[in-house]
């Protein structure tokens, strides 16, 4: 697997964040829909399904994301999610992130 450093020193790798951005994004709609049909076009079957396991993972972690809405709106709790995806996966890229934020504010709007 391929992997890159930024400036901050997080080390991504290109095919989980691939997969994450796929499965959120990957259906061609306007909005986030699971879609594990992008992740299998995308990589080899054994690749494929290894990494439809992780992205399915990360999207049920974020759905337990745990956030005091008496605290935050939307805008301020997809921040705090995203800040805590950043932390909880140094792994995934901007793109992968931002497929999570997106989903993240989308279903909870």
């Amino acid at each position: 697997m391929e992997s890159s450093r930024t400036g901050d020193a997080r080390v991504t790798d290109e095919h989980r964040s691939r997969a994450v951005a796929l499965y959120l994004l990957g259906a061609g709609l306007p909005y986030p829909k699971p879609s594990p049909e992008s992740v299998r076009e995308a990589f080899e079957p054994a690749e494929a399904e290894r990494l439809l396991s992780y992205a399915e993972a990360v999207v049920t972690e974020m759905n337990a994301f745990d956030v005091d809405w008496a605290a935050h709106d939307l805008q301020t709790a997809t921040r705090a999610y995203r800040a805590d995806a950043r932390a909880r996966h140094p792994e995934l890229d901007e793109t992968a992130l931002d497929a999570l934020g997106r989903a993240y504010s989308f279903w909870w709007r």
